[in-house]
């Protein structure tokens, strides 16, 4: 019971933590000393990712073989309940789970996390926003540890938000500049397109399993609960329930993890400073999209549509995106494409059925590109680039910038797949699975998916590698360009290494970008007669919690896939070294048509495109409705309201002349008026009824005095007194009629009391109830027929 106390009480810290960061930081940090801020910031990640191992460490410790789903669990609250159909109710539980997917999450989310707020202690401790930038990087971990560790969709959805919404006030954390606001506006609205997917996915899965924890869900996937035809025809098509649930969740992973059609938003997420570009790009936000995937990988594979729709578009994306970064100038945009495209690469394995290459990817990414960026920032720091950095204006920086060189070397051979560096490693993987598709028997559908995503994949591979090696060479090798400069910003003539709080984490990214790989390193070795799975330690870990399909073992398949991924690098790092090693001038923009060129470096102007076929009608439209708004709206049902009471202010003003007289006469009126009120009694009766008693009463009047006639005899059962009410029993079919009179003691004036409104006819099952002027001197009867209430 105490071990149980433990890990839940873990699981829960883990996210307090951060959170409590960045409230601490959010509410006093500004009048605390920067020594404090940094305390409150790093220490709390740093202490979240001790959690992290310890509890990972518990976890490690109950999986084995006759452990099916190693799990930890911690239910903090019911936060509510949602009813369904068929009289189902729903709960929605405030729950974490730690298992093996959210597990690797939580330590790759917390420790280059950690390592990001470290290095931020140098990028941006002369920041007049310091205390602000730490209270938001501490809430986007926050959120982020939510979005891994909820155990439920909507648990999920708050940390996806909580995500888009730290995404907005990081990229726009310079709001001051209009541009970098208006990239933290755009990334903020892309998402919001994404995010209405999710939700609708979210409700299609509740109405078929009746639960929104992802055990629940998966175990009505496996169950076939998802296999019936969704209740609405697409272009005379019908589709099963699976598959439109899981065409919604991935229109959310679009925007969320940047894939076509809503990638557009997070190259201009540069406009962020560079550890928020380390952070988003590296081991947070855009990885939740592939995270969605692989916990709900059980539903995924019953798709094959889907799947296919998650390949294509991986593989389409990974493609577009290498190709606008080939053309690119400046660091960070090159890496921000790097980013949209690998991310391609995570959801084409996703996409042929391997969700554990795609999140072993997802790992190996999270060091190489976290090193890669933080490496960009470095280079920044060091020559004092406002922005980004043009890299045709850098070079020779290999003897300035040693650490960040050699670390910055090592991720670029991870990204491009150099032999036995990490990406080698998961990019072999996944160009595995994508040849495995080929293979399927007597499955058009897989098999020409299978020839896409292989063949495209490969081109993107051999992208990646070209473009990443122009970066590198373009700007460590040759000589510094200071002296070629000119404008507003040139860069610093003296460059220097970046203080140790941004080198040290530079290191640890670029020893995993080296070393992380090797979890995986049985699929590339020619184990023959064995199922190769069997000798993965990545296979094992991630069995228990996502699905997919088999690992081929037909040796002929690896080798075909190994032999691609070395291809591309090799080729890709060759031409990189002979047009840029060196060399200041951009051979590429020589070599390539002019028109095809510009075409590539305005990233094929599918911005443009947007914005004439979606931005501008949306544009138009609001300005129509706003015109109506002003027209309508404001005119009609605002002014004009306005405009009357003015009116009738100015009618009564004449009123108020000063005229004496004039004033004494409405005194007068308004006298008599209130004297006629207490003069004349006036009421009505009401009627309430429970089981088979009729309660008769009339509104409490000042001073008014009330006798009753409840059988209609003709003789007053009560004297004239203040309590205006009688009741009666009544029996099936008893007729009879009621009269009351009411006098203003004031006035002596007695006066019959009117029925109600609402009592012809009254609403009430099985019973006739009229109220009906009979005789003046009885007043009214009441008709009671049918069936006793009660």
């Amino acid at each position: 019971m105490h071990d149980e106390a433990h890990q839940q009480i873990l699981l829960l810290l883990i996210i307090l933590f951060p959170l409590g960061g960045a409230i601490v930081n959010g509410l006093v940090g500004r009048y605390m000393p920067k020594s404090l801020v940094t305390l409150v910031g790093v220490g709390s990640v740093a202490v979240s990712f001790a959690l992290a191992v310890a509890t990972f460490i518990e976890l490690y410790g109950i999986s084995g073989p006759d452990v099916h789903h190693p799990a930890l669990t911690y239910q903090f609250y019911e936060w509510f309940s949602l009813g369904l159909p068929r009289g189902n109710v729903a709960a929605i539980n405030v729950r974490f789970l730690m298992d093996s997917l959210s597990g690797v999450m939580t330590l790759v989310v917390t420790g280059v996390g950690g390592l990001i707020h470290l290095y931020s202690i140098g990028y941006m401790g002369e920041d007049e926003g310091y205390p602000r930038f730490m209270s938001f990087l501490n809430l986007f971990m926050a959120s982020m540890l939510i979005l891994v560790l909820g155990s439920s969709l909507p648990v999920m959805f708050v940390g996806w938000e909580g995500v888009g919404l730290c995404s907005y006030l990081l990229i726009g954390f310079w709001y001051e500049n209009r541009v970098y606001a208006a990239a933290g506006r755009k990334a903020f609205v892309v998402n919001r397109i994404g995010d209405f997917g999710v939700l609708v996915g979210m409700f299609i899965l509740v109405g078929v399993a009746g639960s929104f924890e992802f055990t629940e869900i998966n175990a009505a996937a496996v169950n076939g609960q998802f296999r019936a035809d969704f209740p609405f025809g697409i272009l005379g098509v019908m589709p099963s329930l699976a598959t439109v649930a899981c065409v919604f969740l991935f229109l959310g992973c679009t925007g969320k993890s940047a894939q076509i059609p809503l990638y557009v938003w997070l190259p201009d997420a540069m406009a962020g400073p560079t550890p928020v570009s380390a952070l988003i790009h590296a081991a947070t936000m855009v990885t939740a999209g592939v995270y969605l995937c692989c916990r709900l990988s059980p539903l995924f594979i019953t798709s094959d549509v889907a799947m296919a729709i998650i390949a294509v578009t991986g593989t389409l994306t990974a493609l577009l995106a290498a190709s606008i970064a080939v053309v690119q100038r400046e660091m960070k945009k090159i890496l921000a494409y790097s980013t949209v495209s690998q991310l391609g690469f995570m959801f084409a394995a996703v996409g042929v059925g391997f969700f554990a290459a795609g999140f072993f990817h997802v790992f190996t990414h999270a060091f190489f590109k976290g090193c890669l960026f933080l490496g960009a920032g470095s280079v920044m720091h060091a020559v004092h680039a406002h922005g980004d950095a043009d890299i045709f204006k850098l070079g020779g920086l290999k003897k300035i910038l040693p650490i960040t060189r050699w670390t910055f070397l090592a991720s670029c051979l991870a990204i491009a797949g150099f032999p036995l560096t990490s990406g080698f490693f998961s990019k072999d993987e996944i160009l595995l699975g994508a040849a495995a598709q080929i293979y399927r028997p007597d499955d058009a559908l897989q098999h020409a998916v299978g020839w896409f995503t292989l063949i495209g994949l490969t081109l993107a591979a051999v992208m990646t590698a070209f473009y990443m090696f122009r970066l590198y060479f373009l700007t460590f090798t040759g000589e510094y360009r200071s002296a070629d400069q000119s404008g507003d910003h040139p860069y610093d003539a003296h460059p220097h290494e970046s203080p140790p709080s941004m080198t040290i984490p530079l290191v640890v990214l670029g020893i995993g970008a080296l070393f992380a790989g090797f979890l995986g390193l049985p699929h590339v070795l020619p184990i023959t007669g064995t199922h190769l799975d069997q000798w993965s330690w990545w296979g094992h870990w991630m069995h228990s919690s996502v699905a997919g399909q088999p690992v081929p073992e037909e040796m002929h398949i690896v080798n075909l896939a190994s032999g691609l991924a070395f291809g591309a690098m090799a080729i890709g790092i060759s031409a990189a070294w002979l047009l840029y090693r060196n060399k200041s001038r951009d051979a590429l923009a020589e070599k390539m048509p002019k028109r095809l060129f510009d075409l590539a470096f305005d990233k094929w102007r599918i911005d443009e495109l947007y914005g004439v076929t979606i931005v501008k009608p949306i544009k138009q439209v609001a300005t129509v409705a706003g015109r109506a708004d002003m027209t309508f709206v404001d005119a009609l049902m605002t002014k004009l309201p306005s405009l009357n009471v003015l009116e009738l202010g100015r009618i009564f003003a004449r009123l108020q002349n000063g005229v004496v007289h004039m004033y004494g006469a409405v005194m007068i009126v308004g006298v008599v008026a209130v004297l006629a009120f207490f003069w004349a009694p006036h009421s009505h009766i009401e009627a309430t009824f429970e089981g088979n008693n009729v309660d008769l009463t009339t509104p409490l009047g000042l001073g008014y005095e009330y006798r009753w006639d409840a059988n209609s005899d003709g003789e007053f059962e009560t004297t004239w007194a203040e309590a205006p009410g009688t009741s009666f029993a009544y029996k099936k079919g008893d007729v009879r009629g009621v009269a009351v009179f009411l006098m203003n003691a004031r006035s002596g004036v007695e006066r019959r009391v009117h029925v109600g409104e609402d009592w012809v006819p009254l609403p009430i099952e099985a019973v006739a109830l009229v109220a009906t002027l009979r005789r003046e001197d009885v007043g009214f009867e009441v008709r009671l027929d049918g069936e006793d209430l009660v």
